[in-house]
């Protein structure tokens, strides 16, 4: 069974980041609970440490590329779903706008949540999230290997299908992130 709390990387404000103990997150319906197993970091973390990026919410737990396995499911998910090997993505659409529909939650304009921004993130041992987030990993994938995946990679990934004209087997390049 999971403790009622459990430690967590805060965000207090610029230059004010800090480990504690938090309540640890219950799948609301809809949603899973993931056990964090691999968190990276990237410049956004760094961001918020030197205040470059403000936006307003604090104190949150940082942690946007996190990936584990779903330790409990809300109501609505089948519960085969628990001991699943995940990807937690970090942008969680309104799920019923033209946008969300068409796979571009990144343009939504009523975002439900944006994990380890102005949502918790997965610099945590849990991290709770709609089920529809939670993305299943292959077996071959480590989760060290995945946890980047939902933030440097997928913003490359649409970059290259946003380019247009690309074909399987072109070379391209990915300069920056």
């Amino acid at each position: 069974t999971m403790e009622a709390f459990m430690a967590a990387v805060r965000y207090h404000g610029k230059g004010d980041v800090r480990v504690e103990r938090v309540r640890t997150p219950s799948a609301s319906p809809g949603g899973v609970v993931v056990e964090v197993r691999a968190a990276a970091l990237c410049h956004t973390e760094l961001h918020f440490a030197d205040g470059t990026l403000q936006l307003g919410v604090a104190p949150i737990t940082l942690g946007h590329e996190a990936a584990g396995v779903i330790v409990s499911v809300g109501e609505g998910i089948d519960a085969a779903r628990v001991g699943e090997r995940v990807l937690v993505y970090y942008y969680a659409g309104c799920a019923k706008c033209t946008f969300c529909a068409a796979g571009d939650e990144q343009l939504c304009g009523d975002v439900a949540a944006q994990f380890g921004f102005v949502s918790d993130g997965g610099l945590a041992r849990f991290i709770a999230v709609p089920a529809r987030n939670a993305l299943p990993l292959p077996p071959s994938l480590t989760f060290a290997h995945a946890a980047p995946i939902g933030c440097g990679v997928s913003t490359a990934v649409h970059a290259a299908k946003r380019a247009g004209g690309l074909a399987a087997g072109e070379t391209v390049c990915v300069y920056g992130c």
